[in-house]
């Protein structure tokens, strides 16, 4: 496999679009040659390998930023919401990745930030605890309150549940 043909495997793992991963690998007209780089086994493999592997490195992305948005601190958002004026420079410098909404009312402004329970719930899905695993944060809160009930029920002590 040339060159060439290697950058586009690798860009169309990336962008999935075969005209613009042929446009940035060099060829001058994209169209000429997407039928001929398509159809061949070699290419279709690589991209395919390549493809896994930057599935793999986007669910970690994602597992991250979910990690970030549940577990992460409010901090900065809270210095904003209670900050009369903030400096352009301390501004730019602010983690407001858990906010969603920011609003200016005459009282002030308001924040909503991200449903954290939410941000649990998808995180605990795509590190294999979904609820086709017999997991999730729904299930466990769900099972931790039927054991409370019969807790309370029976008047046993919690070594029994």
């Amino acid at each position: 496999m040339k060159v060439r043909e290697e950058e586009f495997c690798r860009l169309m793992a990336v962008y999935a679009d075969p005209r613009r991963a042929a446009r940035e690998a060099g060829y001058r007209r994209p169209e000429a040659v997407l039928s001929k780089l398509l159809t061949r086994e070699d290419i279709a493999q690589e991209i395919e390998k390549l493809s896994a592997n930057a599935q793999k490195i986007y669910r970690s992305t994602v597992a991250c930023g979910l990690f970030r948005l549940a577990c992460g601190d409010v901090g900065d958002a809270a210095e904003l919401a209670l900050s009369e004026k903030l400096a352009a420079d301390r501004l730019r410098e602010l983690d407001l990745s858990c906010v969603q909404e920011i609003k200016r009312t005459d009282k002030g402004v308001e924040l909503k930030l991200c449903d954290r329970i939410k941000a649990l719930d998808r995180l605990a899905e795509l590190v294999g605890g979904s609820s086709e695993h017999g997991g999730g944060l729904e299930e466990a809160m769900l099972r931790s309150a039927q054991a409370l009930s019969r807790l309370n029920e029976r008047q046993v002590t919690p070594d029994e549940v």
